[in-house]
C-alpha cells in the first residue's frame, strides 16, 4: 500500500477521562486533523470539541461514522460500550484504536476480531487495542535486550500492579455488568500484556487464578479516590494467577485495588537462563566471569528514544498514526489483546471453580 500523505481525519467516541490521553497523542502526531467527537452527553462532546479544535461533535456514534468522513476512530467509552462502536467502525472501513480492556469478556473480543477479519480484505483497515505500557522507554529497551538473546531462554516472569488503597470509585469500575470485573480487567490487563509481549507471546496452556472481594462490600473503607456504594460493588478487589505456557514458561500475576500492603507498587520481572531483568528501574542481572553482575541502565541512557519525554499514551498514538500512514501492523495486534481477555476470563472462572482452566 502507498504511504498516505494527506491529513488523517480522526474521531473520538467517548470523551471521558481516557479520551484526553488519545487526543494528546493525536495532537503530537504529524498531519492529523481532529475531525469529530462523540458522547452520549452532548455538553461533554461539544466541550471537548471546542477545547481541542475538533470540527464536529455528535451524540450518536452511528451518525458520526456515517456522516463525518473519518479515517480512524478511538473508542474511549466504558468497557460495556466497546463492542458496538468498534464493530460499526470496522464495518465502515475505519481504522480502530480501542481502549483497554478490549471488551467485557473474550466472547465479545472474539466477535470484534471476527468482524475485522471479514472486512479487512475489502477495507484494509487496521485494528489495535490501547496497551500503552509497551511504548515506555524502559519497556522498549528491555524488549531489545530480550530479543537479542541477552536473557537466554525466558522461562519465568512476575507481573504485579498492586494498590494499597486505590479503588476508582467513579464511573462504572465497580460494576461487573458494565466494567467486566475489578482490578484484574482494569489494571491487570496492562501488567499481563506487557509481560507477555516481553516473553514473546508463547501460547497459553493453563491458568489457575483466585480473586477476592474482601473490602468492596464493606462500608467506610478508607480510599483516597472517593467512596463507592458497597451494596452495588460486585467485582473483586484483588486477584492472583499462575499462567503456564506451551514452551514450559510460567507467569505469576498479582493485582489489587485494595490490599493490606506496606505500599502500592508495580513490578515486572523477567527471568531467563542467561540473565534476568526488572523494568523499573531498568536493570539486567547476569553471571559473568565467575561472579554475578547487575547492569543498571541509567535513565539518561534511554533519552535518545524519547527526547521529548512524552507519556506512553502519546507514543502509542503517534505509532498508531504512523502504522495507518504506512499500512503496517500496529505494535499491539488484536489477537494478542484477545489472548489477554481469554486469560482474564480464565482467572475469574478458575477462582469460581477452584481448578485451573485448560486452554
Amino acid at each position: 500500500m502507498a504511504r498516505i500523505e494527506r491529513p488523517l481525519r480522526v474521531g473520538v467516541i467517548g470523551t471521558g477521562g481516557i479520551a484526553n490521553s488519545h487526543i494528546q497523542g493525536y495532537l503530537k502526531a504529524e498531519n492529523v486533523e481532529l475531525h469529530a467527537t462523540c458522547d452520549v452527553i452532548e455538553s461533554r462532546a461539544k466541550g471537548v470539541a471546542e477545547k481541542y479544535g475538533f470540527k464536529h461533535h455528535f451524540t450518536s456514534w452511528e451518525e458520526m461514522i456515517k456522516t463525518a468522513d473519518l479515517d480512524a476512530v478511538s473508542i474511549c467509552t466504558p468497557p460495556f460500550a466497546h463492542i458496538e462502536p468498534t464493530i460499526g467502525a470496522l464495518e465502515a472501513g475505519l481504522h480502530v484504536m480501542c481502549e483497554k480492556p478490549m471488551a467485557l469478556d473474550s466472547a465479545q473480543a472474539q466477535q470484534m476480531i471476527d468482524v475485522w477479519h471479514r472486512v479487512r480484505g475489502t477495507h484494509h483497515n487496521l485494528f489495535s487495542v490501547g496497551f500503552q505500557s509497551r511504548f515506555g522507554r524502559n519497556a522498549q529497551t528491555l524488549k531489545r535486550f530480550i530479543d537479542a538473546g541477552e536473557l537466554g531462554d525466558v522461562y519465568y516472569a512476575k507481573a504485579a500492579y498492586l494498590r494499597r488503597r486505590g479503588v476508582p470509585a467513579w464511573g462504572v469500575f465497580t460494576s461487573k455488568a458494565l466494567n467486566g470485573g475489578g482490578p484484574m480487567i482494569d489494571i491487570g490487563v496492562h501488567a499481563l500484556d506487557l509481560s507477555m509481549w516481553l516473553m514473546g507471546h508463547p501460547p497459553v496452556t493453563s491458568v489457575f487464578g483466585v480473586s477476592f472481594t474482601k473490602f468492596g462490600n464493606r462500608p467506610n473503607v478508607f480510599n483516597p479516590w472517593g467512596k463507592w456504594d458497597p451494596a452495588k460493588y460486585d467485582v473483586e478487589d484483588s486477584a492472583f494467577a499462575l499462567i503456564r505456557f506451551a514452551n514450559g514458561a510460567a507467569l505469576q500475576l498479582e493485582v489489587s485495588w485494595v490490599l493490606n500492603l506496606p505500599k502500592s507498587s508495580t513490578e515486572t520481572l523477567i527471568c531467563g537462563t542467561e540473565g534476568g531483568a526488572q523494568l523499573d528501574p531498568l536493570a539486567i542481572f547476569q553471571e559473568k566471569h565467575g561472579t554475578i553482575v547487575d547492569v543498571v541502565v541509567p535513565e539518561k541512557a534511554t533519552e535518545g528514544q524519547d527526547a521529548s519525554r512524552e507519556p506512553n499514551h502519546v507514543h502509542q498514538m503517534i505509532a498508531w498514526i504512523e502504522a495507518i500512514r504506512e499500512g503496517t501492523s500496529p505494535l499491539v495486534l488484536p489477537e494478542q489483546a484477545l489472548t489477554v481477555s481469554k486469560i482474564v476470563d480464565a482467572v475469574y472462572t478458575s477462582s469460581e471453580t477452584g481448578v485451573a482452566v485448560q486452554f
